[in-house]
Parts: structure tokens; sequence; C-alpha cells
């Protein structure tokens, strides 16, 4: 990449960081630190171009990762890293740079690349004069200058000055050779700012000098990090190391990119490496805990309980929140078991959950009360469950007499009786769901049963007004009217208040039998004046017939034929 390129790079990378939110930083403010990580991912890119985007343009893209843990910086490395004096940080930067070597046969991760940002933010750190600072007056420049450089980034450039990238064998001979201007440029810069010079004295030539040393030793590092060839003398990261880094991972996939299925690969690496050490398993779990799934909180309590076992853990802390986690879920469960539609298994889920909290905290007050009132509970459910079932079984009972007085035809008194034991099935609560089912299906068979026998008692009623017709017509008018007469009786057993259509049908069939009686009463009087006609005709051609010779009186037509008017 030529120096107009990279200068190019530098000014959109500038661009980029304006208004940027990051935490904050040390010695390089925010805006520098991500500038010096943006222009060294441009500048490794002649060594390894595809180390933050494996797969090309078309694979995953780390580079916000490398940002990401340039913004954090390393006080994410947390009391394992001594960073208390310059040596330390020093040893700091060989150590995480072995690190970085060992874990990349595991592949690329934004894990990774999140970790090449932190280690740029502290290379660049240490190339920069009050870049670490142990004492109050130190403290005070580096505010200043942190400040000052900040908002002047804006004019920094960066023009390569090695063509070549170095191998840091010996980070301490490294950094004693690239900061030989340490000492001296340091005492210039106190006295500047002391004076009133501040950064329009020596840094205003300096600083961005610095930057580009920083650029340098950061992309130099993640040589070292990247390059193949290793060197047999520096001893590889310890297993302690690798456990931790792995926990670290886990946890930036949990919790930044929210990536389950990657942390759960991770955690196979995690097992491989760890020598046995309890405070990662925990670690594991409270990340695995506070995911948020009740997947993952199950998956967090097993990491609990192994820490738990295993030698020199910390059980107290651990067994709290076992304990915790335990009672939660008990009051979870008992609470459930008191509302409608309540699980058979809530109750015995509360009191498994509550002795499970009691075999971490056995002298724990609260646990006993709730055990002893869950205990309460599975009795006083026990005993409400069988009083439904005695409810079922009665309501069953009274169903089974409702069909028998239906079989012996006594429609009537089956619809009384299905409705008995609709009456006794409505007394099941919704409590127990098995029992509350029982009773919605038998409830719809019942009221079936009084409607099929509703159906039964209009068909036996049009039966008896068919019979009814019949006589009618055989001129049998007394008979009809006694058989039409017996329909309000029928039907009159079919409760009003069953199903409107259904009473509708049973008026309609009232008024028709009502109808036909007086149909076949008008008939009856038809036909009696009809005979009564016939038989005085039959009389007068009598006497005519024996005066004439004799003739045959008229009769009534046969089949109940009407005579005109």
């Amino acid at each position: 990449m030529s120096t107009i390129e990279k200068t190019t790079k530098l000014a959109i990378l500038l661009a980029l960081t304006v208004g940027l939110a990051t935490p904050e930083a040390l010695a390089w403010g925010p805006r520098a630190k991500r500038t010096i990580s943006g222009m060294a991912m441009q500048v490794i890119k002649d060594e390894f171009p595809s180390v933050f985007r494996p797969g090309g343009m078309t694979g995953p893209n780390y580079e916000e990762d490398v940002l990401r843990g340039t913004d954090a910086g390393y006080a994410i490395l947390g009391k394992e890293v001594p960073l208390g004096n310059d040596a330390e940080t020093i040893q700091a930067v060989s150590n995480q740079i072995q690190l970085l070597r060992d874990v990349r046969q595991y592949g690329p991760s934004s894990y990774f690349a999140y970790r090449m940002g932190v280690l740029s933010a502290l290379v660049g750190d240490i190339m920069m004069p009050y870049g670490f600072v142990w004492n109050a007056e130190d403290e005070r420049i580096q505010q200043r200058m942190n400040s000052d450089i900040e908002a002047n980034i804006d004019g920094f450039g960066f023009n390569p000055r090695q063509m070549q990238r170095y191998y840091l064998r010996d980070p301490r001979e490294y950094f004693e050779k690239a900061r030989s201007f340490y000492a001296e440029d340091k005492r210039i810069i106190h006295e500047d700012y002391l004076n009133g010079a501040g950064f329009n004295g020596f840094l205003a030539k300096s600083g961005p000098a610095y930057f580009e040393r920083s650029v340098e030793a950061v992309t130099d590092a993640w040589y070292t990090v990247l390059r193949p060839e290793g060197d047999a003398s520096q001893p590889s990261a310890s297993r302690r190391a690798l456990a931790w880094y792995f926990v670290d991972e886990m946890n930036y996939l949990l919790t930044v990119k929210q990536n389950l299925n990657q942390a759960d690969k991770v955690y196979n690496n995690f097992v491989e490496v760890n020598p046995g050490l309890p405070n990662a398993f925990d670690k594991v779990g409270d990340m695995y805990y506070a995911f948020g799934t009740p997947d993952t909180a199950i998956r967090g309590v097993r990491e609990w309980k192994t820490a738990f076992d295993m030698p020199a853990s910390d059980r107290a802390a651990i067994a709290s929140k076992l304990t915790a986690h335990f009672m939660k879920e008990g009051k979870a469960f008992l609470e459930s078991a008191a509302k409608p539609g309540s699980k058979d298994t809530d109750l015995p889920n509360a009191l498994n959950n509550f002795e499970q909290a009691m075999e971490f905290e056995r002298t724990n007050k609260e646990l006993a009360l709730m055990i002893e009132k869950t205990h309460k509970a599975i009795a006083e459910r026990k005993e409400r469950y069988e009083t439904m079932v005695r409810i079922i079984a009665a309501a069953e009972k009274t169903q089974a007499e409702a069909e028998k007085a239906r079989l012996a035809g006594d429609r009537g008194g089956a619809i009384s009786t299905y409705r008995q034991a609709i009456a006794l099935f409505s007394g099941v609560s919704n409590e127990f769901k098995d029992l509350e089912n029982t009773s919605k299906e038998s409830t719809r068979k019942l009221n079936k049963s009084i409607n099929d026998t509703i159906n039964e008692i209009l068909d036996e009623a049009s039966d008896v007004i068919d019979k009814g017709e019949k006589a009618k017509d055989n001129h049998e008018y007394e008979q009809a009217i006694a058989e039409y007469s017996k329909v309000p009786t029928i039907v009159g057993v079919i409760p009003d208040d069953v199903n409107p259509q259904l009473t509708q049908d049973k008026q309609q069939v009232i008024e028709l039998a009502t109808r036909k009686i007086e149909e076949a009463k008008v008939a009856k009087l038809r036909y009696d004046e009809i005979k009564k006609e016939a038989e005085e005709a039959a009389k007068r051609g009598k006497k005519g017939g024996a005066a004439a010779g004799g003739g045959t009186a008229a009769q009534p037509a046969a089949g109940g034929a009407k005579p005109k008017k």
C-alpha cells in the first residue's frame, strides 16, 4: 500500500471516529486509539489480507470487533494482568502476544479480533509518553495531553517509516529501542505543561510522531501474533491463561454478539484446556444464567454445581446462588399452582426446588417454611381433587339414570335428569385441567342427549298428528281429535329454556295440533250434515220408489267424499 493510500485511509478513519461514544481511555483518547487500530488494520493487510475478514468480502467482518476491543482497552484484562510499572506493562504485551498466538489454532473469531484491539490499546499507550502513569502529578499531565491530542487528532498523518515488519522476540528490547526518545520527551512535555505552553510546545510536533510510532508498534505486535513461524525460545501460554481466555470469549459471545451457538462451541475448548479452575466454571455459570433463557438458566446451574463440587471452590458464594435460583423457581411453581388451570406437576416441582435449595442452605428458615407450606398445599390440593372426582362420579351416575329413563320412554324424566347431571358437572372447578376437560366433554354430550330427546318428543308428536290425520280421513273424527289432543301433553315436557329453536318448534307443533282439532270438528259437522241429508234423501227415495216401482236411496260418497255446496 502506498504512502498516499495510507494517508487517505487515515483521513477516512478519522472522519469515521468523529462523534463515536466510547469509554474513557487512559493515554491516547478514544478517537486516537480507534484511529491507531484502524490504520494498523490497513497496514497489516499487506502481510495478512484476510485476518479480520476471513473468507474475503463475502465472509464475516471482524473489523468492528477490533475497534470494540480498542474501546474497551486493557482494563478488561483485570487483576490477572498486573500493570503496576513499566516493566509489567511490557511483560503484559509479551504474555498477550503469546496467548493470542496459541489461540490462533482455534480459528479466526470475533473475540480474537476483539483481543487484538485490546492489544492495540495496550501497545499504543506504551509507545506514548505519559501513556502509563503511576503518580498524581503524571496523571494530571496525562489528562491534559489526552484532551489536547483528541482536539488536534484531525491534523495527524501517517507515513510508514519501515517497509518490513518486526517480530517481537524480546518485547523489552523492542520497546527500549522504539522508545529511545521516551525519558527526554517526558521531561520536555512536563516542562511545557508547567510553563503554560502545553500542547503548543514540543507536543505539537512530537504528537504526530508518537501517533505514527504507535501505529508501527501495534502493527508489529499484530504481526508477531499472526506470523506462522514462532520462536522456540518463547514459552506457550499457560493452561490457566487459555482457560480464562475462553471464559472471556464466551462472555463476549453471550453479552455482545448474542451468539449462544458459538459460545457452546467455545465451551468445548474451555473444558479441553481448563486445569481445574472452579472459579472459571463458576464464572461460566454466571454468564449462561444471565443470558436469560430457561435453557441457559439450567445450563448456568449445571456449571455452578460443577464448580461447587470442585476442590478449593468458593462453596459459600456458589451455594448462595444455587439457593437463590431454586428458591425463585420453587416460588414460581407455587404461585402457578394457585392459579386456574395449574398443572398437576406445579406443586411437586415447587417442593423439589425448595428441597434442592435446602441442600445448599440447610439452616435457611424461609426454606423450611416454604417446604411446610408446599406440603400443606399438596394435601389440600389432593383433597380438592378427590372432591371433584366425587362430584364427577355423582354426575355420571345421574347421567346413567337419565339414559335409563329415556330408554323406558320417560323422556320428560330423562330431560330433567340430564339437566341435574349438567348441574353437577358445573360444580367441577377449573383447577384441575383433566377433570375440567372431562366435565366439559360430558356436559357437551348431555346437552346433545337433551336435544336428541326433545327431537324424539317432537317426532312422537308428529306421529300422533299423522294418526289423527288417518282417523280423520276415515271419518273417525272423535278419534282424530283425541289424537291431536295428545300433542300438548306430549311436548309439554320440553323445557322452555333449553333451546330457542326447539322451544319454537314445540310451540309450532302445539299450534298445528290445535288447528287440526278445529279442522276435525268442522269436518265432523259437515260429515254429519251430509250423512243426515243422505239419510233423508234415502227415506224420500224409498217412499217414491214404492209409488213408482221402487228405487235405490242415495248414500254418502265412499272414502269420505264431501258433497258440493
